[in-house]
């Protein structure tokens, strides 16, 4: 089984896991902790929830678009570029959150907790020709 396929199979698990027990269990996947993020689709204008790795930057979730090294950014990223306002839940509680790309040296600083946290990061960003986007969410 290629390595994108197994991910996906553990997503999907994790997943069902995460709904089952209302977010009160899969709070942390490969000892990163785990949010519930709700976007509008781009095109569809529909509710689109994944489930999602993220870095606490200072209290605050920071996400990195890194799509498991595909090389396109992944479509909860696109998601929040086109409409910014979502919402999330983590800790067992859901937020309002306010979407924004990081740039400069806030992207440098999160992408290297990203990387202390999980160096998987390192090998899906050496198979990328794209930027990889990191979106930080404020309530």
């Amino acid at each position: 089984m290629d390595q994108r396929k197994l991910i996906r199979f553990q997503w999907r698990a994790h997943k069902l896991i995460w709904g089952m027990s209302g977010g009160r269990l899969g709070r942390r996947a490969a000892g990163i902790p785990v949010l519930e993020l709700i976007t509008i689709g781009r095109k569809s204008g529909l509710e689109r929830q994944v489930l999602i790795t993220y870095i606490d930057d200072g209290g605050v979730p920071a996400l990195v678009g890194t799509n498991a090294g595909k090389d396109v950014d992944p479509a909860w990223v696109m998601n929040l570029r086109a409409n910014p306002q979502a919402k999330a839940r983590w800790d067992g509680k859901w937020h309002e959150v306010t979407a924004v790309e990081l740039a400069g040296e806030d992207h440098e600083r999160v992408w290297n907790k990203a990387l202390a946290a999980n160096s998987g990061f390192q090998t899906y960003k050496a198979r990328l020709t794209r930027p990889v986007p990191i979106i930080r969410l404020s309530s």
